[in-house]
């Protein structure tokens, strides 16, 4: 049986001006856990992982020569981008889906996948951010998410393509939204959520190193495939680049 990693890194060390990261990149449990009591289907839906994130994170950063970080397990195992104060933490339902497995979950079992998952990436994700700055002078960070068109919790439907989230850098965040709604994009300024109210990791991880920043939020529709995801790199490339002075 192959060891989990609860993270893994790809792309060069301190050569890039980038430096991106995704919490939500992959529906993936450790085989202890099987699906939590899910079917199939449920565990492919987006309340396991942030669907083309990481395939959006992966094309971005190989376009800018970029060290990139991955968590490497579900969300509904133990959620990355939130405090270990939340009850959110580990998710007892998520958009009207009940996780059988989660239901009971002792304080023990919340301590191991705190010390085996939840841990360990943010160490990770720490040690790989001192590498990049010791390397490279105002570097910008870059985190990747996605979002569904509507909730079934809510049927609400968002109007928006993709949104930029940001709370201490509104500078970056300004370039990369007006340059995406000259393309015509329909953009959200924090939306579909506000980095202002509540962004974790990177709050803990970049905000508190006072690095400049964005939090990038594609439809997940509009980056369901590969010829998707290049369309959108081919979008955000020139105002990231542009920001990195390059």
């Amino acid at each position: 049986m192959s060891e989990f990693h609860p993270a893994h890194a790809e792309g060069p060390k301190g050569q890039s001006g980038a430096f991106l990261f995704c919490d939500h990149a992959t529906n993936t449990l450790p085989a202890a856990y099987g699906s939590l009591g899910l079917t199939k289907e449920q565990i492919s839906d987006h309340i396991a992982f942030d669907p083309g994130a990481a395939a959006l994170t992966v094309e971005l950063a190989q376009r800018l020569k970029a060290r990139s970080v991955y968590c490497g397990y579900s969300r509904l195992l133990i959620d990355p981008n939130r405090g270990l104060d939340r009850d959110d933490l580990i998710m007892m339902t998520s958009d009207s889906i009940t996780i059988p497995d989660n239901q009971d979950v002792n304080w023990q079992e919340r301590e191991h996948r705190i010390d085996h998952y939840y841990r360990p990436y943010h160490d990770f994700l720490d040690h790989e951010l001192d590498a990049h700055t010791a390397a490279v002078e105002d570097p910008l960070v870059i985190s990747i998410h996605s979002f569904c068109r509507a909730l079934r919790c809510t049927q609400s439907h968002r109007p928006w393509q993709a949104g930029v989230l940001w709370k201490d850098d509104e500078t970056s965040a300004r370039e990369v939204i007006e340059t995406l709604r000259v393309s015509g994009l329909s953009v959200g300024d924090n939306e579909p959520y506000s980095a202002k109210t509540y962004n974790y990791t990177v709050d803990r991880h970049v905000g508190a190193r006072g690095l400049r920043h964005l939090t990038l939020e594609v439809r997940q529709d509009l980056i369901a495939n590969e010829t998707h995801v290049r369309q959108w790199a081919d979008l955000l490339e020139a105002p990231l680049r542009a920001l990195m002075g390059d």
